[in-house]
């Protein structure tokens, strides 16, 4: 199923890759990566307030855990992951939200510049 969704997505990419006008390309691009931004980020903030709370409730050490917090996911126990580990994931999915509107906005300028 989570394949099959990763297929459907990397073919919607490349559907709005080939919109034919360079504006409306500009323009999937931004919302793309607003909306990567947006999700990617309010996840992320709250998957290091999850992460952290985890780690005191555990007694484990949070020395480290802002810098690197991946790290730190082996200290967790089962209900630790349960609590923490979709917020990571939703971060991790708005980061490569932002990063498709990236080389959505940045195919639209070379299209851009290469049609002069």
């Amino acid at each position: 199923m989570f394949e099959a969704a990763v297929a459907c997505a990397l073919f919607l990419y490349l559907l709005l890759l080939a919109l034919p006008e360079i504006e409306l390309q500009f323009l999937a691009g931004g919302i793309l990566t607003l909306a990567g931004l947006v999700g990617g980020g309010g996840a992320g903030i709250v998957y290091h307030i999850a992460l952290r709370e985890a780690l005191v409730r555990l007694g484990a050490s949070t020395r480290g855990w802002l810098w690197s917090p991946v790290s730190h996911h082996r200290l967790l126990d089962e209900r630790g992951r349960k609590q923490v580990l979709p917020w990571f994931r939703l971060g991790a999915a708005g980061f490569f939200l932002c990063l498709a509107g990236i080389g959505m906005i940045t195919a639209a300028i070379l299209r851009t510049v290469l049609a002069r």
